[in-house]
């Protein structure tokens, strides 16, 4: 390892789903990776267990499982910006704490949103969650981030380091999980990997509540929203059953920055 955004970038994709056991305990491996007392919050933690296994220099004062006090460190060292980078580390304020009080890897800028990878949170962007998620924020245009900070790579990732670290979904595993799982016992698998990355999008685009978007079941209420996302597609009849099709996945993808194969 070398220190580089991507290492970091695909690491942390590497982790997504991994979660705190039990729910609502905080316990996590990444305190011990990042040198941190475990069961606390972990946002921060999980970024520090990040740069530290990629081997990333720290900049000084940001070893901190503390939101408010990482975002201090950057803008200290001048290493805090406007504009986000993917690799960046961007800093979510929260109005009713008056404070920055949740952190998180930018893995992609995609126009006015950020497509990011979060410790302690949850599908609905929590900052209090229980696991580490994708997410998409707006981070500009009403949106609640305060300032991007620029850990110490020893190269600054580009759009195509970005873009090796999207995510990309089959097609096959799909199909087969929106057929096997609704019939099967409840919360029941088969992909959940696949699923939860199209779960994330159709949450995003307001079709599914974050509560039924959690465990990687491409059950019922899945293959509804997915039916709905179909007809906005201007699909009907056979073809907006809610079983994923190419078209419709891939147009999923180029919206919420994940890829598709068969």
């Amino acid at each position: 390892m070398s220190g580089t955004g991507r290492e970091v970038l695909t690491w942390a994709a590497e982790q997504i789903g991994t979660t705190e056991k039990p729910h609502g305990s905080n316990i996590q491996h990444y305190a011990a990776l990042a040198g941190h007392a475990n069961g606390q919050p972990w946002c921060a933690t999980f970024i520090v267990a990040g740069l530290k296994v990629n081997h990333v220099p720290l900049v000084r004062g940001t070893d901190t499982a503390g939101a408010a006090a990482m975002h201090a460190a950057f803008r200290k060292a001048g290493r805090l910006f406007n504009e986000p980078r993917a690799g960046d580390v961007g800093h979510k304020f929260h109005a009713e704490l008056g404070r920055v009080a949740h952190v998180f890897l930018v893995e992609r800028v995609v126009g006015d949103f950020v497509q990011t990878v979060e410790g302690n949170t949850n599908l609905d962007g929590s900052r209090t969650g229980v696991g580490v998620f994708r997410l998409r924020r707006r981070w500009r245009h009403g949106g609640t981030i305060h300032g991007f900070g620029r850990p110490l790579y020893a190269a600054t990732p580009t759009t195509p380091s970005a873009r090796s670290a999207r995510p990309v979904v089959s097609l096959s595993n799909l199909v087969e999980a929106a057929r096997h799982d609704p019939p099967a016992r409840q919360g029941a698998t088969s992909h959940p990997a696949d699923v939860r990355i199209v779960e994330a999008a159709l949450v995003a685009e307001g079709l599914l509540s974050p509560t039924f978007a959690k465990d990687g079941s491409f059950g019922t209420v899945t293959v509804t929203a997915y039916a709905q996302w179909q007809r906005r597609q201007r699909f009907s009849g056979k073809d907006a059953d809610g079983i994923p099709g190419r078209q419709t996945l891939i147009a999923l993808g180029v919206r919420h920055g994940f890829g598709v194969k068969d």
